[in-house]
């Protein structure tokens, strides 16, 4: 236990030394202004799949954003089923996938300081890259929307033509399950690849399991506190939605960076590094 304690502190100084806050808030911010014109133009990516409709996509919505910032979604959804996709496409899709790089870049700047660079890489490459990854990024979202969406029939077709997985295929595409396992593969690979110096693959799996398990606590804890006990709205006003959603953002990637300090203390270069200290 006691050892145990002294892992956390060791982890938790080299977070604090990295300045990871300083990352997070840069990465929070520059996302939050890609957030809408990313936003719209997910949506109007989805809105071109015929088998997700206005309704399933508003009842997801209402399952995954916290009450809060309901609203706000809403109305983003509104307003491009209003224009037409291609309308919405044309206008956003540059904007909304170059702003997006650069919260990216943030995130890749942060897992560089934490893994250390082994090379110098072009400005324009590494936003091209992380240009990449939002566009990944993105794909993964609409994939998960279709599954969420399209759960049911997934399992009713899985019943009727295979009934014995059918209980196995019931788990598989839950909620929770989805969720859980869409993060953890997608905080795996971003700590294996996003950084200039490439990790291997298993050992990010237990920051990205920490990372995976510590947003939907926090998330979960951040919904009851916000619902129950927070007068933001008084201090805030109108922008209670957006401040709330940097402050939930920020300490996410928090989050996210200390998983990155949990891989790096159980990998080589922290052997190597205390070694050489």
């Amino acid at each position: 236990m006691i050892g145990l304690i002294l892992r956390g502190k060791q982890i938790y100084d080299k977070f604090s030394k990295d300045e990871m806050t300083v990352y997070a808030a840069q990465a929070s911010f520059f996302t939050i202004i890609a957030a809408f014109p990313f936003i719209m133009l997910l949506m109007a990516m989805i809105q071109l799949i015929p088998t997700i409709t206005k309704s399933n996509l508003l009842q997801v919505i209402t399952s995954l954003v916290p009450a809060n910032l309901k609203s706000l979604v809403f109305g983003v959804v509104e307003n491009i089923y209003t224009n037409s996709p291609a309308t919405v496409l044309s206008v956003t899709a540059i904007a909304a996938i170059w702003s997006a790089s650069r919260g990216m870049l943030s995130i890749e700047r942060g897992l560089n300081r934490v893994f250390g660079k082994q090379k110098k890489r072009n400005y324009v490459v590494t936003r091209m890259i992380c240009a990449g990854y939002t566009i990944i990024f993105m794909l993964i979202c609409i994939l998960t929307l279709v599954l969420l969406v399209l759960g049911s029939s997934i399992q009713g077709f899985v019943e009727h033509h295979f009934p014995v997985v059918a209980e196995i295929t019931h788990y598989v595409i839950s909620f929770r399950t989805v969720l859980l396992l869409i993060l953890t593969i997608c905080f795996t690979f971003l700590y294996t690849y996003v950084p200039e110096k490439k990790q291997h693959f298993k050992k990010q799996l237990p920051g990205a399991i920490f990372s995976t398990l510590g947003w939907i606590a926090f998330s979960f804890a951040f919904s009851i506190y916000f619902n129950n006990f927070s007068n933001f709205s008084v201090m805030y006003g109108s922008l209670t939605a957006i401040v709330l959603l940097m402050l939930w953002l920020y300490v996410c990637i928090c989050i996210l960076f200390l998983g990155a300090e949990i891989n790096y203390f159980y990998s080589g270069d922290w052997k190597e590094q205390k070694k050489a200290g």
